[in-house]
């Protein structure tokens, strides 16, 4: 093998790429802050319960798309498995240990648990210390596909992904709907009919990153996106609608986050086809350096957001209050994601400096 199959090729920047790791790692702050179940304490039926709602359901994109671009970027190279291992998987493994424990040590410090080393490594294994980083474990399961993904993506006719894509559709968005909101879980699809592999989010994602990227042109994505946007706007704002008919009738409010997945798919499609669209070319413009630095930080910044949620540290949590105080309905919403910009753009000073020492140049993507 040459020696030159072993080296890490060097990634073209893409401006758009750039703006959906900016959204993507923005509203993941947000979805994971009080602000977006702003719902459970607004009167039912309502117009600001509604819009809370479609709130809710609007921003469970951001660690999917996330998983499309990496499919975007990562499909298209050319490495051997031992370079996959060692440049990728390893890193991705050190990267989780380490965090991991800095969250540990920071639950320990604010008595939120005891230092056991004997059940932090089984905790490591077995789950995540904070529930984003349910991201890193899947990742890992996709890096470690590479190598298979790889030459499958690159064989496929864009007749085969276009099939791929509208059965992952049916199968993960519409059936079950069907299932459980018009045949009320009386009757569901066979088990073993469900095909759930090409489902999996570690696979899917991937691929359609992959062809959104490398197989459709600006010109088909700027038509596609007219078709796109109202769908997926009446996509979600009918999936609302019957899950509030259903809390409504089942009494369980705090239900609805489990629910949104049959809208995930279609959404992080049109966020990337509309970014593609709007974003694709580089004209190396004041606005585009800073984006791209922004950008390149998004690993780094996802990394350390968790401290600055759920009232980890303590004094965080008291400029959180005194920022944002503690508003009641709608003005959660408002409030959650000032305080996401802010996680955000604080997180990025350190980050942006870290990148400059040599050595941890991998806290960026």
């Amino acid at each position: 093998m040459k020696t030159s199959d072993l080296r890490r090729p060097k990634r073209k920047r893409e401006l758009y790429f750039d703006v959906l790791w900016v959204i993507a790692i923005i509203f993941l702050i947000f979805s994971y802050s009080d602000g977006v179940n702003a719902y459970i304490d607004l009167q039912i039926g309502t117009l600001p319960y509604y819009i809370s709602l479609f709130v809710a359901m609007f921003v469970r994109f951001p660690l999917w798309l996330c998983l499309m671009i990496s499919g975007a970027i990562l499909l298209d190279m050319h490495e051997a498995i031992k370079t996959v291992w060692r440049k990728r998987i390893l890193r991705m493994i050190i990267i989780l240990v380490v965090f991991s424990f800095l969250y540990y040590l920071a639950d320990v410090k604010a008595g939120r648990d005891q230092f056991d080393l004997t059940r932090f490594i089984p905790d490591l294994y077995n789950r995540e210390r904070i529930t984003q980083f349910w991201y890193l474990y899947a990742t890992l399961g996709f890096l470690i596909c590479l190598p298979f993904m790889r030459p499958m993506v690159k064989n496929m006719r864009d007749e085969d992904f276009i099939y791929l894509i509208m059965a992952v559709f049916v199968l993960s968005s519409v059936l079950p709907l069907l299932d459980r909101y018009i045949l009320m879980d009386r009757y569901s699809l066979n088990m073993n009919m469900k095909l759930e592999w090409i489902s999996e989010v570690i696979f899917i994602y991937p691929v359609m990153g992959y062809f959104f990227h490398h197989r459709m042109s600006v010109d088909q994505c700027k038509k596609l996106a007219f078709i796109l946007v109202p769908l997926d706007l009446v996509w979600m704002i009918y999936n609302t609608y019957i899950l509030s008919n259903r809390g409504v009738s089942m009494g369980d409010y705090v239900m609805y986050p489990e629910y949104h997945s049959e809208v995930t798919m279609l959404h992080c499609v049109t966020l990337f086809v509309v970014c593609k669209a709007l974003f694709r070319r580089r004209e190396h413009r004041a606005w585009e350096r800073v984006l791209g630095s922004l950008g390149g930080c998004s690993l780094g910044i996802f990394l350390l957001h968790g401290f600055f949620l759920d009232g980890r540290i303590e004094a965080i949590e008291n400029i959180r209050l005194a920022v944002c105080g503690e508003p009641v309905g709608l003005a959660r919403i408002g409030a959650a994601f000032l305080w996401s910009v802010i996680v955000y753009l604080v997180c990025y000073l350190p980050v942006w400096l870290l990148r400059r020492i040599p050595g941890f140049r991998d806290l960026t993507l």
